[in-house]
C-alpha cells in the first residue's frame, strides 16, 4: 500500500497542472475573443474547459488573476526570445543583430496574434490591476532592451538616459508597426514583412539619414 500512497501526491499534482493548463488555454481564447471585462468566467472559460468553480479557485483568486497569469507566462517567454536574438556574435554587424531582433519580434507577433490583440485592447482597461500590469510589462521590455544594448555596445559608453530613450523609441516603433502588420491580409504580409523590418533596421541604426539614403558611417562590427 505504501507505494500507492506515495504516488497519490504525484497524481494530484499532475491533475492540478492539467487543470491549470486548461484554464490558461481556454482563458486565452475567451479573453482574445471578448476582452477581459466582457468575459464571463463560468460561461466563457470554466464550462468550455470542463473545470469546476471549486477547482478554479484552487488555482486562481479570480478572473483577473487568470488573465494576468496568461499575459505573464507569455510575456516572459517573449522577452527571453528577444533577449536571445539581441546577443551579439563575433564578427556580426549592428545591422545583422538588429535585423535578427526585429525578425524575431515579427515572428512572435504573427504566431501569437491573439495575445497582442489582448494587450492592445486592455491598455485602456477599467481594471487598475490590468493597467498596472501592462505598464510594468512595458517597463520590463524597456529594461531588457537597455541591458541588451549595453552588451552590444561593449566598451562604448552611452549615457543611461540615452539608452533608455533609444529602447523606448524602438519599442514604440516596433509595436506600432506590428499593429499595422497584423491588420493586413496573409497575402499582404508577405510583401510588407521585409519592407517593415528593413525600415525598422535602417531607422533604428541611422535615423532619417538611413531612410533618405544620406551617407553615414559604416556599421560597426562586434569585436571578437
Amino acid at each position: 500500500m505504501e507505494p500507492a500512497l506515495n504516488a497519490m501526491p504525484g497524481r494530484r499534482n499532475a491533475r492540478r497542472a492539467r487543470t491549470r493548463q486548461l484554464l490558461l488555454e481556454h482563458g486565452r481564447r475567451a479573453f482574445a475573443r471578448r476582452g477581459h471585462a466582457a468575459t464571463n468566467l463560468k460561461e466563457d472559460i470554466l464550462l468550455p474547459a470542463g473545470v469546476s468553480v471549486g477547482s478554479f479557485y484552487h488555482q486562481f483568486e479570480d478572473k483577473t488573476d487568470l488573465f494576468l497569469a496568461i499575459l505573464e507566462e507569455h510575456g516572459s517567454a517573449f522577452r527571453q526570445l528577444i533577449h536571445e536574438a539581441n546577443q551579439p556574435q563575433a564578427g556580426q554587424t549592428a545591422e545583422e543583430i538588429a535585423r535578427r531582433s526585429f525578425e524575431t519580434f515579427f515572428r512572435i507577433a504573427e504566431s501569437n496574434e491573439d495575445l497582442f490583440h489582448i494587450m492592445l485592447r486592455e491598455r485602456e482597461s477599467e481594471d487598475e490591476r490590468v493597467r498596472k500590469f501592462l505598464r510594468e510589462g512595458r517597463r520590463a521590455w524597456t529594461e531588457g532592451l537597455v541591458a541588451d544594448y549595453r552588451t552590444i555596445l561593449g566598451s562604448h559608453r552611452v549615457a543611461d538616459e540615452d539608452l533608455e530613450m533609444a529602447a523606448e523609441l524602438v519599442q514604440s516603433m516596433t509595436f506600432d508597426l506590428i499593429v499595422h502588420f497584423l491588420g493586413l491580409t496573409s497575402q499582404e504580409r508577405k510583401s510588407e514583412r521585409f519592407r517593415l523590418i528593413d525600415g525598422l533596421v535602417r531607422f533604428s541604426l541611422g535615423g532619417l539619414n538611413a531612410l533618405f539614403e544620406v551617407p553615414a558611417p559604416a556599421a560597426r562590427r562586434i569585436h571578437d
